[in-house]
């Protein structure tokens, strides 16, 4: 499987999960970047097909602990607005959380799944 179809999968498992997620390039930052990390979490260079489901799960919680407001709708907080060019900008609440939170918080009930797969003692060249 290759990486955009494999990247593809989690995505539509994690709306899937989720059904307040939307597609867009928030939604590709934030696979991308889970699925980086989960790789660096496990010393590997490619995600074993067996770990999608695993990853959209952590790309679903994501979304649901960096943006779900106290009424459990996912909150898009306004930054910025222009009024003759109509432009809004939206805040970036999910990049910061996911720059501010470290592996073992973002795979928080997630390690224990991924632990088989972990290659430990991998000598780099």
């Amino acid at each position: 499987m290759t990486d955009s179809s494999q990247e593809t999968r989690i995505k539509e498992y994690a709306k899937l999960l989720n059904n307040k997620i939307e597609d867009g390039d928030l939604l590709d930052f934030v696979t991308l970047e889970v699925k980086d990390r989960v790789l660096v979490y496990l010393n590997d260079d490619e995600l074993d097909t067996k770990l999608k489901r695993i990853v959209a799960r952590i790309v679903s919680g994501v979304f649901t602990e960096s943006l779900e407001s106290k009424d459990g709708e996912l909150a898009h907080n306004i930054s910025s607005v222009s009024d003759n060019g109509q432009t809004v900008s939206y805040s970036d609440k999910v990049k910061s959380y996911l720059v501010s939170t470290d592996d073992s918080e973002l795979f928080s009930g997630f390690s224990k799944l991924l632990a088989p797969y972990r290659r430990v003692n991998v000598a780099t060249r």
